[in-house]
């Protein structure tokens, strides 16, 4: 009789390929909810019902999207029973990346128990962007809860976070426990343009410590599942994904699983509260000398900056996909006029967005400022860069004085004070 891990082997091997260009059917997914030794029901829509190998699909930070969707109902018809879930929701909470940070893993790993059905069914678990976290953490506490050889084939991340908070502005983030003690096969399907691309040889460099780790970039993409993104190269790529998924599920089964969770590391010495986003200038602790750089405007115009001496100059790091960013562009463009006459400048750089879509975005929204393109976003990771929008304030010195993880309001008293202070001390 052939085994479990045998014969799910044999199952994504006889799956074919979707053929390029297939519309994403639009089956629609079966209600199921399982009862958990915790006491929690928990509620999931299902497609490919009957199919023995199950996925496990964690919805991410903004909720289970059409997308989504879509290709889980692809994978239903390609022989996998797919089993998605918004764990916040379904535990009557906001859906939001607090929610996925606090999500314990052992519920995660009771559904994967549920799911595999004392050995039954093999299963993959899926997920994106903070989804990754309990993701992560639910598959390790499944490894310390007497495991069933053979079941977990592996994870598949869509560009993970694993923050453990959004660092202060100059200050590398830090990530989970989980991440450090992760030994199961992992398949990363990276979009270009996704704010944390620049991140990811850092996440890297902890996974492949311990755990078998494959990466696929996904060029010209920010967010697969994010209706936002409407770029050509997302459209085409989207109908692609399940066949993408199948495949790199082919390839996370030349692995054994292990059945043992590694032993998390000890806490760090760090602060028992871990930085919030910021709400007012905040004293600048990175290195403090600004990185020079020479970009290009929307316009396609030359500009460059060498030194930043004799005014204060703020640096505002942004994305049209980001709505605090373009929520404080009003009060930047306040800001600005506050300042006219003054030794002041405030320059813009959009992150990795096309010149073509951030002038039909000034034209709705208007934009008092240059707005530089940073096309690949790496002079974003070399002013280390994670969460948007971020601004830094360099002053008349030409060090770097202050910097914001987030949108605030620029043209306040308190922070016109701060800004005039600058002046005063120079």
């Amino acid at each position: 009789m052939l085994s479990l891990r045998r014969h799910s082997l044999l199952l994504l091997l006889a799956l074919g390929p979707l053929l390029p260009g297939t519309p994403l059917a639009a089956t629609e997914p079966v209600s199921r909810e399982l009862s958990l030794p915790s006491g929690e029901d928990i509620g999931f829509e299902v497609y490919g019902v009957g199919n023995p190998l199950r996925v496990l699909w964690i919805g991410p930070n903004f909720g289970l999207q059409p997308r989504h969707r879509q290709v889980a109902a692809a994978l239903g018809q390609r022989g996998l029973e797919v089993w998605q879930v918004d764990l916040p929701e379904a535990r009557f909470q906001p859906t939001n990346t607090h929610t996925l940070r606090r999500i314990p893993g052992e519920m995660v790993a009771d559904i994967i128990h549920a799911l595999a059905e004392r050995g039954r069914h093999p299963v993959l678990v899926i997920s994106s962007i903070y989804g990754a976290i309990p993701a992560l953490r639910g598959i390790h506490a499944w490894q310390g809860g007497d495991p069933e050889p053979g079941v977990l084939i592996g994870a598949i991340f869509f560009s993970p976070y694993f923050y453990t908070h959004v660092p202060a502005l100059g200050e590398d983030p830090t990530f989970v426990p989980e991440l450090y003690a992760t030994n199961v096969p992992v398949y990363i399907f990276q979009a270009a343009k996704n704010g944390n691309r620049w991140q990811l040889p850092a996440t890297l460099a902890v996974l492949q410590r311990h755990a078998p780790v494959y990466t696929e970039i996904l060029d010209g993409v920010t967010s697969l599942f994010y209706a936002g993104d409407t770029a050509p190269e997302t459209r085409a790529l989207l109908p692609r994904i399940p066949d993408r998924i199948i495949r790199a599920a082919r390839i996370l089964q030349r692995h054994e699983a292990p059945l043992t969770a590694l032993p998390l590391p000890a806490p760090s010495s760090g602060p028992a509260t871990p930085a919030r986003l910021d709400s007012r200038l905040k004293p600048y602790r990175g290195r403090v000398q600004p990185r020079p750089f020479a970009l290009r405007d929307a316009a396609g115009r030359p500009f460059r900056r060498d030194s930043f001496t004799g005014r204060i100059t703020l640096v505002n790091f942004w994305a049209s996909w980001c709505p605090p960013c373009v929520e404080e562009i009003p009060s930047l463009n306040r800001l600005k006029q506050k300042m006219r006459g003054r030794p002041f400048e405030l320059i813009s750089i959009n992150y990795a967005e096309s010149p073509a879509h951030i002038r039909d975005f000034m034209q709705k929204v208007a934009v008092d400022f240059p707005v530089l393109v940073d096309p690949d976003g790496r002079l974003t990771a070399r002013w280390q860069v994670v969460a948007f929008p971020s601004t830094f304030v360099i002053g008349p010195d030409g060090t770097i004085r202050y910097g914001v993880n987030a949108a605030i309001e620029w043209d306040t008293p308190e922070v016109i004070r701060q800004l005039e202070q600058l002046w005063v001390e120079e």
